[in-house]
């Protein structure tokens, strides 16, 4: 992951960031991919830092999965330690 910026709001900390272009493993079948589809931005909320919640704005890749046997024909990478699927919360 790469970290664009960070911005002090009154009401927040925004922290942008990208993942990087390294090959991911498909949630539907495991099989390791990185022809990228698309791109979006994941607004993922983090701990609070001095009084302040944090909101990381993590633009991610949307990937094809290359096995013609899987069910999902595209897929969203996962930053290791950083989102799950579906979840808005860091863990």
């Amino acid at each position: 992951m790469e970290v664009g910026s960070v911005e002090e709001f009154e009401d927040a900390v925004v922290i942008s960031a990208r993942s990087r272009a390294e090959p991911a493993a498909c949630t539907g079948c495991g099989r390791i991919s990185d022809w990228e589809h698309s791109r979006y931005v994941r607004h993922v909320a983090d701990e609070a830092v001095g009084g302040r919640p944090v909101r990381i704005e993590l633009s991610v890749r949307r990937l094809y999965c290359e096995n013609p046997a899987c069910p999902k024909a595209t897929f969203a990478e996962q930053i290791d330690g950083l989102t799950v699927r579906y979840q808005r919360r860091t863990p």
